[in-house]
């Protein structure tokens, strides 16, 4: 997920240090325009009708002072530079200007030179630089004026001058309003362009995460679904061989049809239990009832008399209650297991399961030794291929492994689940729930089996 990023105000060139604008924002140009071109203009007038009769010498310096004032307002509000010292100096270039001709014509508006500076100065500059600048200026507008001998030092001049200061203090305070309120709109506006950018990041991250839940869901549902079928369609095709096996034997005698009629038994039995066991996942996948290990010896028992494989189980350690995940873990692992032992090892075959409990792991042992002739994988059931992933995804998915392969006498599943990585509750007692019936009720570890007993 890409990590916010700052974004510069929209006002705010580029290159100009965060909360320092420079130059004229476009939004503030429809006024600072007109009033600059207004200021120059009322200069460039009030000049003008005093120069008449003044010396060559006034007349270039004022000519001069308007020039470099001028320049410097259109620098600034049409080009300006991005950087804050150059535009401080250009302004700083209009405020002597104004101070020149005020020195020079103390009659004439070059005062208003100075107020364009000191407004364009406090829009710009930091409250501290800005302050101590437009003291400068205002403070050399002042000793211009006394220094031109045209200002006696009396009640009345002298409160003149106090309330020009005050106007250029007035001035300049609207400067650094102005200059505050687009700070403020600026960071708003960054701020309100994080939040869109940290809000699309989140509806991103939700979704992706909304995918994965429904990912994971569906990988859950096709172990139960497989889990199930693959014990169901198991045992029926386990009593249909039988069957198929006594009808080719063209006896009929009693004790082969009451063999026969015991196999169709036993077949509508694994249908009615695989339908059960159908409706049973689909209460635990809503978070109800889950089988667990003290379904275990049940389901040995149903094994034995839908395959015919002489299976048993051993605890060992002190039981104790298991997180719902973990116990149905060991209960399909068991019974994938056994399912392939009938499809594999074929009846007759052995099959010994091991429970042991100890303080930091509960593991489950599956071990089977086939007999002398077991028949092929494809004279039995021809369905599978998803047993093994689906107990390893189990395995993973709390924390543990499951590893299995082939003895010397035939094949072995054995599933680990370390306690430090169970899930949350594991204090709680799994809830067994109604026994399932039908000889299997988990997805066959088939794959993990050949022919002659191996690993694939």
């Amino acid at each position: 997920m890409p990590e916010a990023r700052a974004i510069p105000p929209p006002d705010t060139p580029p290159d100009t240090p965060s909360g320092v604008p420079s130059g004229v924002p476009p939004g503030l140009r429809w006024i600072a325009l007109p009033a600059s071109a207004a200021a120059i203009l009322v200069t460039v007038v009030g000049v003008a009708t005093t120069l008449p009769g003044k010396s060559a010498g006034v007349i270039l310096t004022a000519a001069l002072a308007l020039a470099v004032g001028a320049a410097a307002t259109v620098f600034v509000n049409l080009l300006g530079s991005h950087k804050l010292a150059v535009d401080l100096a250009a302004l700083m270039a209009v405020g002597f200007a104004g101070v020149v001709l005020a020195g020079l014509l103390p009659d004439t508006p070059g005062f208003v030179l100075v107020y364009l500076a000191l407004a364009g100065i406090a829009m710009r500059a930091p409250a501290g630089p800005a302050v101590v600048v437009g003291l400068i200026i205002l403070g050399s507008l002042d000793l211009a004026y006394l220094l031109s001998g045209k200002i006696p030092v009396n009640g009345l001049s002298v409160s003149g001058l106090i309330s020009q200061d005050i106007g250029a203090a007035f001035v300049f305070a609207v400067g650094a309003f102005t200059r505050s309120a687009r700070i403020a709109r600026d960071e708003a506006t960054e701020a309100r362009a994080r939040a869109e950018d940290l809000l699309r990041q989140l509806q991103a991250s939700q979704a992706e995460r909304t995918e994965a839940v429904a990912l994971t869901e569906r990988a859950r549902l096709a172990r139960e679904i497989h889990d199930i079928l693959a014990h169901a369609l198991s045992g029926l095709v386990l009593s249909l061989d039988t069957m198929e096996l006594l009808g080719r034997q063209g006896d009929a005698s009693p004790a082969t049809m009451d063999r026969m009629t015991e196999q169709i038994g036993r077949a509508q039995r694994i249908a009615r239990d695989g339908l059960a066991d159908t409706r049973r996942a689909i209460s635990a996948l809503r978070g109800d009832e889950l089988p667990g290990p003290a379904l275990l010896d049940r389901l040995v028992r149903d094994a034995a008399a839908a395959t015919g494989v002489a299976a048993t189980l051993s605890v060992t350690g002190p039981e104790r209650p298991l997180p719902p995940e973990v116990g149905l873990a060991l209960y399909r692992t068991a019974q994938e297991a056994l399912t392939n032992t009938a499809k594999y090892a074929g009846q007759g075959a052995r099959a010994e399961l091991r429970l042991s409990y100890a303080d930091e792991a509960v593991e489950l042992v599956v071990e089977d030794s086939q007999r002398h002739d077991p028949p092929p994988p494809s004279a039995g059931m021809t369905f599978g291929g998803y047993g093994l992933t689906g107990m390893r995804e189990r395995a993973e998915l709390l924390g543990g492994s499951l590893t299995a392969g082939p003895t010397d006498a035939g094949f072995r599943v054995r599933l680990l689940l370390p306690t430090s990585t169970w899930p949350s509750g594991s204090g709680q007692a799994v809830t067994s729930g109604p026994a399932p019936g039908g000889p299997d009720d988990r997805g066959p570890v088939a794959e993990g089996y050949a022919g002659n007993g191996t690993a694939t």
